[in-house]
């Protein structure tokens, strides 16, 4: 299979190497430092079970775009943060416009919208949502990747039909030959509600007290906001007819206080200067919760606490 991963981050980069690594034609898209790296070097990835590295042929978005043709790709895998969802989408697009064949799109991004915004500019039957889940991916530095984990992979066709079924059918065949397990769902949508809910319990409160998921669930006092983050993502759902329950945020929760601690992607963001997905994880969570008549109290809170906190240090670090 013929794939392109847009962006070689800890997850596009993770993905990418497995597979690489059982003999699927990869490409990655990348920039700045990280794309100039790819270029002269090889990608390393290192689990504590394993170690695949090699070079991969890696590219700017534009000089991929003007070297290849839609026809030749299978599937694009999206890994940049969300925010950047809507401009990539419309490089592809613009790419894809007169081709016969065009690839399949699959987000592997944090929050419920990129598919949204992915089905504005692509055939909604190649849409493909996804998510990651028992796996913590960071980068150590440039070329390097460090997970750990199990490592499941859901993945659904947002709109699904018989070719998207043979698809995702044809991919999860790959990636069981890799030391991950993967899940095809029905309802992708619900399942990224589901991690939402997560997200929005840890991300940004571990981001603005700066420590692991571990320790704040298992304090009593922080537990209880972790709580509470978490029941207003399940609320929140409810305005887009997912409709999760206190009893959905309850299996988040606790299925938290047993997964290893984590130091989730917002904490890794600030340490690095680089922006929060603090709209597509909090943000989505108030949205709708106002469109419900409520208020995310818990979620305003602390998001907005760390917006201000962090906006404020690299005003300070520019000066």
């Amino acid at each position: 299979m013929n794939i392109v991963v847009i962006g070689a981050g800890g997850i596009g980069a993770f993905y990418g190497m497995i597979l690489h690594e059982v003999g699927c034609n990869v490409k990655f898209i990348a920039r700045g430092e990280n794309l100039q790296y790819l270029k002269k070097n090889k990608m390393k990835v290192t689990h504590p079970n394993y170690t695949i590295e090699d070079k991969i042929d890696s590219y700017s978005i534009d000089e991929f775009l003007e070297t290849f043709n839609p026809e030749d790709i299978d599937a694009i895998f999206i890994a940049t943060k969300a925010m950047s969802t809507e401009s990539i989408s419309k490089k592809l697009e613009l790419w894809t416009k007169s081709s016969i064949k065009i690839p399949y799109y699959i987000s592997l991004q944090n929050g419920v919208e990129n598919e949204d915004v992915m089905e504005r500019y692509y055939d909604k039957s190649h849409v493909i949502g996804g998510l990651t889940r028992l796996i913590v991916s960071h980068t150590v530095s440039l070329g390097h990747v460090h997970c750990e984990g199990e490592v499941q992979t859901l993945i659904g066709a947002v709109n699904p039909d018989k070719e998207n079924s043979e698809f995702l059918s044809n991919l999860k065949t790959i990636l069981d030959k890799t030391e991950t397990s993967t899940f095809i769902c029905e309802d992708i949508r619900l399942e990224l509600w589901n991690k939402l809910i997560i997200n929005n319990g840890v991300n940004a409160i571990c981001a603005l007290i700066q420590e692991e998921s571990g320790p704040l669930i298992r304090n009593e006092k922080t537990a209880k906001l972790i709580y509470g983050l978490m029941s207003e993502a399940a609320k929140a759902s409810n305005a887009v007819d997912v409709n999760l329950t206190q009893e959905d945020a309850d299996k988040m929760f606790e299925l938290m206080t047993e997964f290893q601690s984590v130091k989730p992607s917002m904490w890794v963001d600030t340490e690095n200067n680089r922006d929060l997905e603090l709209d597509d994880i909090c943000g989505v969570v108030i949205k709708n919760c106002e469109k419900l008549g409520v208020d995310a109290p818990y979620t305003r809170a602390i998001s907005t606490i760390l917006e201000f906190t962090y906006n404020k240090k690299r005003d300070s670090l520019s000066e």
